[in-house]
C-alpha cells in the first residue's frame, strides 16, 4: 500500500480550514448579539427622549411661549445620527473581518486542493 506523502499537510489544512470556518460563525454570532444590544441602547435612548420632550411639552405649555425650551429634538436628532454613523462603521468592520476570515479559508482550501495525492 502506497502512503500519501501529503496526508499531514492535507490534515492540517483541513484542520485550518475548520477553524476559520468556526471563527467565521463566532464572528457572526458576535455580530448578531452586538445588533440586538445596540437596539436595545437606542430603544431606551429613544424611551428616554420621548419622556424628556413630555417634560419639555409640559414646560412650554406652562411658560406659554410657544417653543421656549426645544433642546431635546435637537439632540435626538444628534444622538440618531451619531449612532447610525458608528452602526454603519461597526457593520463594515464586521464585513471586513468576514471578508478577510473568508480569504484565508479559501486559500487554505486552494492549498489544500493543490497538493498532489501519490
Amino acid at each position: 500500500m502506497v502512503k500519501d506523502k501529503e496526508a499531514n499537510r492535507r490534515l492540517l489544512l483541513n484542520q485550518m480550514i475548520a477553524s476559520k470556518e468556526r471563527e467565521s460563525d463566532d464572528l457572526h454570532l458576535e455580530e448578531r448579539q452586538t445588533q440586538k444590544q445596540i437596539e436595545s441602547f437606542e430603544s431606551v435612548m429613544m424611551q428616554s427622549f420621548r419622556h424628556f420632550q413630555e417634560i419639555e411639552s409640559e414646560i412650554n405649555r406652562r411658560s406659554q411661549i410657544k417653543d421656549a425650551y426645544d433642546e431635546t429634538a435637537q439632540k435626538q436628532k444628534y444622538i440618531a445620527s451619531l449612532m447610525q454613523r458608528q452602526q454603519e462603521s461597526l457593520t463594515q468592520a464586521y464585513q471586513k473581518a468576514n471578508l478577510k476570515l473568508e480569504d484565508e479559508r479559501e486559500q487554505f482550501q486552494t492549498e489544500r486542493d493543490n497538493l498532489s495525492w501519490d
